[in-house]
């Protein structure tokens, strides 16, 4: 029986599961009870099952990012960057994902609460990926850029496509029910921007001011029937078995501080993206495009 003064404490804390745990830290859950047994990840025991208060767990995260074999890393949501980090887990470093969007995750780096940032931002005016973003949101200070690959975005449409969508103007002419990606978010700016481009105003598509929170929430939703479209990448259509009509390819990108990218956890996770490694993964991913993965876009020179 926990002690009332604990008790009183946690009842005012998010308390999760190890399996909510390990959904939310995108490891392993069998690498959380290990973390645990090891006394390395704090903890209570509820009902004598395990269990962990959120607010701790945030705050444990802050602190191992400055230990030695640890990485955390924050940023857009990404399949295949969630399979990288699985590989990565494998070995004696472990890496904790967040994803909480591109922007978010600059923010995290710039105040040091993350090692890494994956992003996928488009300059409107530019017409280009993430560069312009770093002087804006990091100050300009001296980052390390890296390009992971890049990704295929377009529609989530029931499978065989009954309503006969073909271009994002159709969400607005057919009158559909959207369910757009959450503010912040690197595919939110892809889609505003592409609305823009098309001249689409956005109150006129029903759902525009909805928003999931990750790509297989997005699809989930379509597939259930509760929204008759949204927007993504090409490998959630391919895993839902829903149509996808593609619309545009963006860079996917690594940002860390670039004293941070000579570190020997940053230098075994950039080794995942040298020439060739990525192609046994593509198989099982299709709209992923690798032939500019591991090219350096500043820093190192």
């Amino acid at each position: 029986m926990l002690p009332f003064s604990i008790f009183i404490i946690l009842s005012f804390m998010e308390i999760l599961s190890a399996k909510e745990l390990s959904k939310y830290l995108k490891i392993n859950e069998k690498k959380i009870y290990q973390l645990a047994r090891e006394s390395k990840l704090p903890y209570t025991k509820i009902g004598g099952k395990i269990a962990f208060a959120k607010e701790l767990i945030d705050r444990w995260i802050t602190q191992t990012t400055e230990q030695e074999h640890h990485l955390y890393v924050a940023g857009s949501d990404d399949p295949l960057f969630s399979r990288i980090i699985h590989d990565y887990n494998t070995g004696p470093a472990t890496i904790f994902y967040a994803g909480v969007g591109s922007l978010n995750g600059l923010k995290l780096l710039k105040k040091r609460a993350a090692n890494i940032s994956c992003v996928h931002i488009l300059d409107v005016d530019k017409k280009e990926y993430n560069l312009s973003y770093l002087d804006r949101y990091l100050d300009g200070g001296d980052y390390y850029v890296m390009n992971m690959y890049s990704r295929q975005q377009g529609l989530y449409l029931p499978k065989g496509n009954p309503k006969r969508v073909q271009s994002i103007e159709d969400l607005a002419d057919k009158n559909l029910e959207f369910l757009n990606r959450n503010e912040g978010s690197g595919t939110r700016l892809l889609f505003d921007f592409l609305l823009n481009e098309r001249g689409v105003q956005p109150h006129k598509i029903r759902g525009y001011n909805t928003g999931a929170d990750s790509h297989l929430d997005a699809g989930l939703k379509v597939l259930r029937g509760e929204a008759d479209a949204s927007f993504g990448i090409q490998y959630v259509a391919h895993v839902l078995s829903l149509h996808f009509v593609p619309l545009s390819k963006e860079r996917f990108d690594l940002v860390m501080p670039e004293e941070y990218s000579y570190s020997d956890q940053a230098k075994k996770l950039l080794s995942f993206f040298e020439q060739g490694k990525l192609l046994p993964y593509l198989k099982d991913f299709p709209g992923y495009d690798t032939e500019k993965s591991g090219s350096v876009l500043r820093g190192h020179g």
